[in-house]
């Protein structure tokens, strides 16, 4: 026998936000900072901690190019950006993901664990989605991890260590070696090419300090009584090392997953990991925006302070669409030129 299928609940007509963004981190809490001030509804959701990048892979990480601070610490700024969002009436959803995102006609629904949501426009700010840490590929590396090894960077609370090995040559790896000289006993900076392609402020900074740097090197053996106690690196062009250490942090990337969009209703035109967008932070898809590294066009250059400001642009194009009452935002992508 057929069970009945049981007549939906009538409740309340639910909430039209004027804007519902996906991910949390600088650019989508710019954006629902933004869409505050002008006077809209937003809301943000984000499947880890709000920050992004900032909080849920280097929350202790000294950040020194963002403006007005001179350095701040990365879990303190993305608090900060919460807050401020929150301030100016954003709705913030933490820890809440994002199971599918369609519809049209200036009506979208979001979906979370069996929660609708719906939203006038929507604003992909997905980072590089659910990214996981690019690893060394060495033979007995998944026995040392968390172990010695990790691959975020832990709260300066939790760092203990004396000895200590970062593996990578950018920004952030540089930026995270001199930050742990000031508690640990000695830091290694072990990198596989030549130069190192932080900052040029972040290398004076490297070239005046105790940091030992190794170029043109990789890690190539871990080893210990059940922790790491120490780690090989072959050098190019001399015999391979001995370095003893407690910690090794590897910081050579992350490994972007957006698997899960395949299942929205949305035909997002990816360009590997990226999506193109107009000057306007507009997709190919009619009210449908997007910003921060998701998103691609020419000249972008990756950055926090970039990140913020295409979060800017994305509530004011919103805004314009909005006050106009027009049904869909036009793409610039499709030849209609930017909203006004």
């Amino acid at each position: 026998m057929r069970a009945e299928v049981p007549a939906a609940t009538i409740g309340p007509e639910p909430v039209l936000h004027d804007a519902a963004i996906i991910g949390g981190g600088p650019a989508g809490l710019a954006a629902a900072m933004y869409c505050g001030l002008r006077g809209l509804r937003p809301v943000v959701f984000e499947a880890q901690a709000f920050g992004g990048q900032l909080v849920n892979l280097y929350p202790s990480k000294p950040v020194n190019n963002f403006p007005a601070q001179h350095e701040i610490v990365s879990g303190e700024l993305a608090r900060l950006l919460a807050e401020q969002a929150a301030h100016f009436g954003a709705e913030l959803r933490e820890r809440e993901s994002v199971e599918f995102v369609g519809g049209s006609d200036g009506r979208f629904m979001v979906r979370t664990g069996g929660c609708e949501t719906l939203a006038r426009t929507v604003v992909l700010a997905l980072g590089r989605g659910r990214f996981s840490p690019r690893k060394l590929g060495i033979e007995n590396e998944d026995r040392y991890a968390g172990r010695g090894l990790v691959y975020h960077l832990p709260p300066a609370a939790e760092i203990q260590a004396r000895r200590v090995v970062v593996v990578g040559g950018g920004n952030t790896a540089v930026d995270t070696a001199l930050a742990l000289r000031r508690v640990a006993l000695e830091v290694t900076l072990v990198h596989r090419r030549t130069g190192l392609g932080a900052y040029q402020h972040s290398l004076d900074r490297l070239a005046t300090s105790d940091v030992r740097v190794l170029t043109n090197a990789e890690v190539v053996e871990l080893g210990g009584d059940g922790v790491l106690e120490w780690v090989h690196v072959a050098v190019e062009n001399r015999e391979l090392l001995e370095l003893p250490a407690d910690l090794l942090l590897v910081s050579i990337g992350q490994v972007p997953n957006l698997h899960g969009l395949q299942t929205w209703d949305l035909s997002l035109d990816l360009h590997g990991s990226h999506l193109p967008v107009s000057p306007s932070m507009q997709t190919a898809i009619d009210g449908v925006l997007a910003a921060g590294d998701f998103v691609d066009y020419p000249g972008k250059v990756a950055a926090i302070t970039t990140a913020v400001a295409e979060g800017s642009t994305a509530a004011a194009s919103i805004e314009r669409h909005l006050k106009a009452g027009q049904p869909h935002l036009r793409s610039a992508w499709a030849g209609g030129g930017e909203v006004r």
